[in-house]
């Protein structure tokens, strides 16, 4: 059995390129060989860059169709950030109500209302050279920007998530 452990970037402060865990851990081996161990783990950033912005804009449960506000959060707040060359990233998330099927695809719907709202809002601006990036995440545990089990963390979780790395 293989246990996989996720650790958030927040754990790497932006001062520390580098951190050392102690990790232990146990397991049983056969039926009664209980086995320990303790290792050191040297975590290391190689991101370098502070030169990005972060922003979030919530959807209705069940929807991909942005409401008015976020449609003028994403136009007048949004795209005056993104600059000549930048790329944007775009994540969709959804809760975990429904089948997962349904909720990748409603997650890479809310991704495309986002980008083509930003897309004509960077044109109308005169913006060149931008890239986008953009997944569904879906109802994806891991991915998740919250947990899933309190109402409130799923109604975070009907989101999508934008980063902006300014060009040069």
């Amino acid at each position: 059995m293989v246990t996989v452990i996720q650790l958030p970037v927040s754990v790497l402060t932006a001062s520390a390129q580098q951190t050392v865990y102690t990790v232990e851990m146990s397991g049983m081996f056969g039926d009664s060989q209980v086995i320990h161990k303790t290792i050191l783990l040297n975590l290391t950033s190689n991101f370098t860059s502070t030169a990005g912005t972060h922003y979030a804009v919530l959807f209705d449960f069940n929807s991909s169709k942005t409401i008015t506000a976020n449609q003028k959060f994403l136009e007048d707040m949004v795209a005056p950030q993104v600059t000549d060359s930048s790329t944007v990233i775009i994540h969709g998330h959804a809760d975990i109500i429904g089948n997962e099927n349904q909720n990748r695809s409603l997650s890479n719907n809310r991704v495309r209302e986002a980008r083509q709202i930003l897309e004509s809002a960077l044109t109308a601006k005169g913006r060149k050279g931008v890239k986008f990036e953009y997944y569904g995440f879906g109802q994806d545990k891991i991915m998740s920007p919250f947990g899933n089990q309190l109402p409130e963390e799923r109604f975070y979780n009907r989101t999508v998530i934008i980063d902006i790395i300014r060009g040069r």
